[in-house]
Parts: structure tokens; C-alpha cells; sequence
């Protein structure tokens, strides 16, 4: 099994499938693509190791229909990051943010599989190069709140590192639960090159994430009246 390599940042230039159809560039969409193969290595990877079991919030019956497409993913591309570090989450990004930003550089103990962190030291410098340079890619593509971008957009680099290994213990897959939206991602690596296999993930998840928008601002904004004086 093939582990990830970490991202390089900026994100190369280069073809990319939906360039015409998605509203984000053949930049973001490779630098996605890449964050996305990361984390279905990493998938594949636990999943060897103890099939059958869940990871990474998914089902073993769901990890086990993308280890049978596993060779095919580098190919998937698609305008929604595959997976989540409660990028919705507002007060848990604003207490990771502040502790990495005091004096005390607020470490806490790494996931115990160092590829978890790995993925998350990829999966944050990407979300922070989306939150300084590309705001419509860290809301459209990884369902980020404006305040959780803003909050990274404030953190300097050198900071990214300790956040990583922070927020590694909540990375997840993306509508994890949703086993309809994960088959169709299967399908969708199965196919290749097919757009409808592809256009039938994006609204889906168009749908999902609107709709997981819609009850996190609610209870964001309830969190806001409980916390006001």
C-alpha cells in the first residue's frame, strides 16, 4: 500500500477535468485532486491493515468498496474535498488557532497513526493556502465557515505544524454517514473519465453541504446567544 506524499504548495499548474464546469481553476482542482488521492491512500491503508473495521468515520463495507477501485483513484477529480477537519466547526478552529498562537505553542498529542498526521499537516497547509489566497475554493470546496477562514488567515505558517498535529484526531471523511454519496464516489473512480458519474457526486454533495450549512449556522448562532453576556 502506497502512503501519501505531502502536498507542495502552491499547487502546480495543469489540466484538469470540470476546468470548464467548475467555478474554481485547474489550480485548486489539482491541488484538491491531490489532497483527495491523499486521503483515499490513507483510507486503503487502514483498511488493509484491519479490514472489516471502520476508519476514518466510514463503514468497513464502505472502505472496502473503494480498496477494490484503490488503483483508479489518482484519476478522480471533483470540486469537494473528500474529506473534513470540522472545517463548519467555528469555536473548535478558534480555540485550535488560539492555542497555537500562545506562548505555550498549545501542543497536544498526536493521532496515533503518524499517517493520520501526515494527511492532516497536507490537509491544513492546503486549507490555509485556500484561506489566504483562494476564499471561494476554502468555502465551495471544503464547506469552510468565513469565520474558520479567517481564523486561518490570521495563523502564520510556522504555525501550521502544531495545528496539524492539533486537529489530526478529528479527520474524517466528508459526509461520512452518508453511504449513498460514498458509493457514488466509488462509482465515480470506477468510471474515470465519465462526467456523469462525476456530475452526479457534485450535486450530491452540493446538496449535502448546503444542507450541513444551513444546521451549523443555526447552531452557530445559537452557540453565539449562549456565549454573549
Amino acid at each position: 500500500m502506497r502512503e501519501q506524499a505531502p502536498l507542495a504548495l502552491p499547487p502546480p499548474a495543469g489540466p484538469a477535468h470540470w476546468e470548464e464546469e467548475s467555478p474554481l481553476g485547474a489550480r485548486v482542482m489539482t491541488a484538491l485532486g491531490s489532497a483527495n488521492a491523499a486521503f483515499l491512500s490513507l483510507a486503503g491503508a487502514l483498511h488493509a491493515e484491519r479490514p472489516g473495521m471502520p476508519a476514518l468515520g466510514l463503514a468497513g463495507h464502505v472502505l472496502a468498496g473503494l480498496a477494490r477501485v484503490e488503483s483508479l483513484h489518482q484519476g478522480l477529480a471533483v470540486p469537494l474535498a473528500l474529506y473534513d477537519i470540522r472545517f463548519r466547526d467555528e469555536r473548535f478552529w478558534r480555540l485550535e488557532v488560539a492555542a497555537c498562537r500562545s506562548v505555550h505553542d498549545g501542543q497536544a498529542p498526536a493521532a496515533a497513526d503518524a499517517r493520520v498526521v501526515r494527511f492532516a499537516r497536507t490537509a491544513v497547509t492546503l486549507a490555509w493556502h485556500f484561506a489566504q489566497s483562494e476564499p471561494r475554493a476554502a468555502r465551495l470546496a471544503l464547506g469552510m465557515e468565513t469565520t474558520v477562514q479567517e481564523a486561518l488567515t490570521a495563523l502564520p505558517v510556522g504555525a501550521l505544524e502544531p495545528l496539524a498535529q492539533r486537529v489530526a484526531g478529528v479527520v474524517a471523511a466528508r459526509f461520512c454517514t452518508r453511504e449513498r454519496f460514498w458509493g457514488l464516489v466509488t462509482a465515480a473512480i470506477r468510471f474515470g473519465q465519465d462526467n456523469a458519474a462525476i456530475e452526479r457526486l457534485r450535486l450530491l454533495g452540493l446538496q449535502l453541504q448546503g444542507a450541513e450549512s444551513a444546521r451549523v449556522q443555526q447552531l452557530n448562532r445559537r452557540l453565539r446567544r449562549t456565549e454573549s453576556p
